[in-house]
């Protein structure tokens, strides 16, 4: 069989290889194909199905398209792309975790250490040596918030390629990256009703709503946001919905607060959806959501505030400004210090295990103070 454009065959023991070897003028057009070792196969019909698709770009490319090559099947940039053609990404629901994801993959694989970028390595040459060796870069690079994040996404790229059998073993899995400490970030309640008649002075009353039943409701800013009238029982009264990260059936009654706010709420003919961004008239995107609370906390004052037992590398005090989903923490810390069981807590945020309550239940003064009186000390 005749070779394709840029297809060197190579003898190898018994057998044949058959190397692509681009010209220098398709590499500086198309410079991620400049890998070593160079991209092979053992099949020539594959090698010259590669030389022929390359030919044909490269004729479309000097015809001035706009044309991408994909990566060589072998590379991390390769298993990335599958691992976005996978039902696991592809299910993701929510639009801000893909987002997330994207940010962290795009960051990664443009990494340099080794000598070569991240995107452009093979997936058998990443073991358990490179991996450590990755994270302590991130680390020391941005953040070891960003390392273990972006470390959490790689899990699941290479647990993608496991299942498909492109690559052996997940080193990612491996490696025993450090727990960070729980955000323990909280709204005092002069701030939530400050915030809420901020937004209500400044015209955006929708604001103010998602404020009160974050809080009050204990839920993500993104169950809230996507909050519908249907989602609200007229006859009882109870708010049924279903937890976007979790897929929890929720089923809690209206508070007080949320009611005697719900009648600055029109319901539209265009959608059903309670919360509308009073300047288009649309409901709130999750960029949208997020940039304008951002601006009203900045407008009100709403103050950076200390991280628990986290440091900048030059050992000063980390800040940071308060966020819409620090609510759900306060609500839940506020429910706890009521006196409410492990299983009402649960009912009430959607956790599954009494455990995860930890992480929003924070103890502090209150709790200390409760010990003391229990050992006579007070």
């Amino acid at each position: 069989m005749a070779k394709a454009p840029y297809v060197r065959p190579r003898e190898v023991g018994n057998g044949w290889v058959y190397d692509i070897r681009p010209t220098a003028e398709v590499l500086e057009a198309f410079p991620h194909l400049n890998v070593k070792p160079r991209e092979n196969y053992t099949c020539i019909r594959d090698a010259n199905a590669r030389g022929y698709e390359i030919k044909r770009l490269f004729e479309a490319h000097k015809a001035g398209e706009e044309v991408e090559v994909r990566a060589d099947s072998r590379s991390v940039a390769a298993l990335v792309d599958y691992y976005k053609d996978s039902m696991a990404y592809t299910n993701i629901k929510a639009a801000s975790t893909k987002r997330s994801y994207d940010g962290h993959l795009s960051h990664v694989q443009r990494v340099h250490i080794s000598g070569k970028q991240f995107s452009k390595m093979f997936v058998s040459q990443v073991d358990y040596e490179y991996a450590q060796r990755l994270w302590l870069h991130i680390q020391d690079d941005v953040s070891t918030h960003k390392a273990n994040h972006t470390f959490k996404v790689l899990k699941l790229v290479w647990n993608e390629g496991l299942r498909a059998g492109k690559v052996k073993a997940n080193p990612f899995s491996l490696v025993r990256i450090p727990k960070l400490p729980d955000r323990q970030v909280m709204w005092t309640v002069d701030q939530i009703k400050g915030m809420v008649k901020y937004c209500d002075e400044q015209g955006y009353p929708s604001m103010g709503t998602m404020i009160v039943m974050c809080y009050e409701f204990c839920q993500r800013p993104v169950d809230v946001r996507t909050m519908k009238w249907s989602n609200i029982d007229g006859r009882t009264g109870v708010s049924n919905f279903i937890q976007q990260k979790t897929g929890k059936q929720m089923s809690i009654k209206v508070t007080n607060a949320v009611q005697d706010r719900l009648h600055l709420h029109q319901h539209r003919n265009s959608d059903d959806y309670i919360f509308a961004y009073e300047n288009t008239g649309r409901p709130y995107s999750d960029d949208r959501c997020n940039k304008f609370f951002r601006k009203l906390a900045d407008g009100y004052g709403l103050p950076e505030v200390p991280l628990h037992s986290q440091f900048n590398k030059d050992g000063s005090q980390m800040y940071s400004t308060i966020w819409l989903a620090d609510l759900r923490r306060t609500g839940i810390t506020h429910a706890s210090q009521s006196g409410c069981s492990d299983r009402e807590l649960m009912a009430l945020s959607g956790h599954k295990n009494p455990q995860m309550l930890v992480v929003y239940a924070v103890e502090g003064e209150i709790e200390s103070t409760n010990a003391n009186i229990k050992r006579g000390l007070l």
